[in-house]
């Protein structure tokens, strides 16, 4: 099931504080309205009692759809900068709960599912909408690092990720995001048969990319741009 808790909140706005029943963890499975909430960018947005301003809270919850079998730890964008400690946390988490550490039936629940964590709305959205698709994460970020290297000039200044953002027919539209507000710059398109072309790849130009990611919650670009101390 969804669970929700009631926490108070300050509006940013006129900074008078008010009851909020704030989502603790999201069962797609049983409210596929909020799955669909998440894709169209109405999910836990808050109109302020007082002042009518609208604002929305940073996502910090877990999220489950056992039917496309993924499992995700949403976190702040804030909490980018330690990705490598969150992503050890989210594993101790998915492993006590389908995992190693979990019950027989629950350990069924996990096999085969992905696990991973994501940082701001737009990568949660990004990766709920990839297996809406039937597509495969890791090879999504290997499209955009081949699309990355074709570009003559990046809008990417360290405050924009490219993120998957629409799929259609057999393009997969890519857009510049800022992480913390998701407002959209230059979009741009690739194939979805370079897509496919990197799933099946297991021993060409696109394994080491791949075997980069092996066994990782985090699977993301920043991985790769984001030093973490040793």
């Amino acid at each position: 099931m969804s669970i929700f808790k009631a926490m108070q909140l300050t509006c940013p706005v006129c900074r008078k504080p008010f009851d909020y029943e704030a989502v603790h963890s999201v069962n797609a499975d049983r409210r596929p309205d909020l799955r669909a909430a998440i894709l169209d960018g109405s999910f836990q947005q808050v109109d302020c009692p007082s002042c009518r301003a609208r604002f929305r809270l940073d996502p910090d919850f877990n999220y489950l759809d056992v039917g496309k079998g993924l499992w995700i730890a949403a976190e702040p964008v804030t909490g980018l900068a330690d990705w490598k400690q969150r992503e050890e946390h989210a594993r101790a988490l998915f492993d006590n709960a389908y995992g190693a550490g979990a019950s027989g039936m629950a350990r069924e629940i996990g096999v085969g599912m992905k696990a991973r964590i994501t940082f701001g709305w737009p990568a949660l959205r990004e990766k709920v909408l990839i297996v809406e698709h039937g597509l495969d994460d890791v090879s999504i970020e290997a499209c955009k690092a081949a699309a990355m290297r074709v570009q003559s000039e990046l809008p990417f200044s360290g405050e924009a990720d490219l993120r998957l953002v629409a799929v259609k027919g057999d393009r997969l539209v890519l857009a510049w995001i800022n992480p913390a507000d998701g407002e959209a710059g230059e979009m741009l398109a690739v194939s979805r048969s370079l897509h496919d072309e990197i799933v099946a790849d297991e021993a060409g130009d696109y394994f080491d990319f791949k075997s980069d990611y092996e066994g990782a919650f985090f699977v993301d670009l920043n991985r790769m741009l984001i030093t973490q101390p040793a």
